[in-house]
C-alpha cells in the first residue's frame, strides 16, 4: 500500500491512525500538483494517484507510472471526462489540474489474463477455440510468448484463432539456447500469465 499513501502524501493529504476504529485516515483540505517518483510502477497505485491528481491544482507529473493498457484506458475515459493527462502509455505521466469532470460513455478492455488463459487452455487439450474480440492491439508481448512455445495461432480481425494441434514444440533461442520466460512489467510479460504458461509447457515437447 506504500505507492498508494505516499502518492497521496505528495499531493498533500496526511495520514494519521486511528486507534478507536483501527483505521489510517488520509484527509487533506486541498490536494496539490506536484512531481514524484514512484518507488515501485503499481497498476492500482499510479490509478489512484492519477484519479486523485485530475482534480489537484496545479500540475502533478508521475515517473516510473504504471503504464499497463489498464491504465491506459482509465487515463482516456478521464481525458474524455474533461482530464488533461499526457504521456499515456508511457511511464511519464503529467496531469494538469481541472475543476470539474463530466460523463463518458466507455467500453471495458478484453481482460488479457483470460485471452491468455484460453490460449493456454485450447494448447493443454489440443483443442481449437476462437477467441472474439480479444483485443490484439492491447496484448502486448503475450501472443508471441505462446507463439514461442510452439502453440499456433491467427489472428483475424480482432479475433484470435487457435488451430487443433497435434503436438507443439518450445522454441529455442538463436544460440541454441533454453526457452526462459520471466515476468516485467508492462510492456513485459504479465506475471498472472506465468502459472498459466508453466502448466501449458507441460504439455509440449521440448525443454523451458
Amino acid at each position: 500500500m506504500d505507492t498508494h499513501v505516499i502518492g497521496f502524501q505528495k499531493l498533500g493529504t496526511q495520514l494519521d491512525y486511528n486507534q478507536e476504529d483501527g483505521f489510517f485516515h488520509l484527509t487533506a483540505d486541498e490536494l496539490k500538483g506536484t512531481y514524484m517518483l514512484l518507488d515501485e510502477p503499481s497498476v492500482t497505485g499510479t490509478a489512484n494517484i492519477v484519479m486523485a491528481a485530475t482534480m489537484a491544482k496545479g500540475t502533478t507529473t508521475i515517473y516510473n507510472a504504471a503504464c499497463e493498457p489498464y491504465l491506459q484506458q482509465l487515463c482516456k475515459m478521464l481525458n474524455r471526462m474533461g482530464a488533461k493527462i499526457s504521456g499515456i502509455g508511457s511511464n511519464l505521466l503529467v496531469i494538469e489540474g481541472v475543476d470539474y469532470l463530466g460523463g463518458t460513455t466507455h467500453a471495458m478492455l478484453p481482460d488479457m489474463i483470460e485471452v491468455g488463459s484460453f490460449i493456454g487452455l485450447a494448447a493443454m487439450t489440443k483443442g481449437e477455440i476462437t477467441i472474439k474480440n480479444a483485443g490484439i492491439n492491447d496484448l502486448g508481448i503475450i501472443p508471441e510468448k505462446f507463439r514461442q512455445l510452439g502453440i499456433a495461432m491467427d489472428f483475424k480481425g480482432d479475433d484470435i484463432h487457435i488451430p487443433s494441434q497435434d503436438n507443439y514444440t518450445i522454441q529455442k533461442y538463436l544460440d541454441g539456447g533454453v526457452l526462459t520466460v520471466y515476468d516485467n512489467p508492462w510492456p513485459g510479460f504479465t506475471p498472472d500469465l506465468l502459472s498459466i504458461v508453466l502448466v501449458t509447457a507441460i504439455q509440449a515437447t521440448g525443454v523451458f
